[in-house]
């Protein structure tokens, strides 16, 4: 027997097409939103994590530059260090020149000759004085051209005081050293 459909089946197969339609439009509504929960997600767990580094690199800059600090303030003390070292070692070089000069004028100066001062600047000696005579002098200067220890002095002053009443010449005289430059770099007055 042949059997006859009198439901309206297309007016059903419609409400089942338009039901799976809403179905895969709510399912791909679900998923679309399942997809843009999970990129925010993932958005924001690496805008966490990159935060998280800056902060560690901003943390270790901080610490870096202290340190750089710290560094230029030993560099500092270190350059100051280096510095009184070699003074000291200049002072501990021109100890031995400055002792032959003063051991070599005392031998060369005669009796008959007074120092009042004795000054070195440099690689050269100034001496004040007085002696009995002009003679007395010349006698002084040549033997300082002589020694080893001097150059060629350079009578610069030489006048005729009364000292005491007795007459005098008082004169200045420079005198170079023929030390060799690490004993004669220091300065001193006596």
């Amino acid at each position: 027997m042949t059997r006859i459909n009198l439901l309206p089946w297309r007016e059903a197969r419609r409400l089942q097409r338009q039901r799976d339609l809403i179905g895969m439009l709510a399912a791909a509504a679900l998923l679309g939103a399942g997809i843009v929960f999970g990129v925010y997600t993932e958005i924001n767990n690496r805008i966490e994590y990159q935060q998280q580094r800056n902060q560690y690199l901003t943390g270790e800059i901080a610490r870096l530059k202290k340190a750089a600090e710290e560094l230029e303030e030993l560099k500092k003390a270190r350059t100051r260090l280096v510095d009184r070292l070699n003074v000291i070692q200049k002072l501990q070089a021109s100890r031995p020149g400055m002792v032959r000069t003063l051991d070599g004028l005392v031998r060369l100066i005669p009796q008959d000759i007074y120092l009042t001062s004795f000054k070195t600047t440099g690689a050269q000696v100034t001496l004040n004085g007085s002696a009995k005579s002009d003679l007395v002098i010349s006698e002084f200067m040549r033997s300082i051209r002589d020694s080893k220890l001097f150059g060629e002095p350079v009578l610069q002053v030489i006048e005729t005081k009364t000292i005491n009443n007795v007459q005098a010449r008082v004169f200045e005289l420079i005198i170079p050293l023929k030390l060799d430059r690490g004993s004669a770099g220091a300065e001193g007055n006596t």
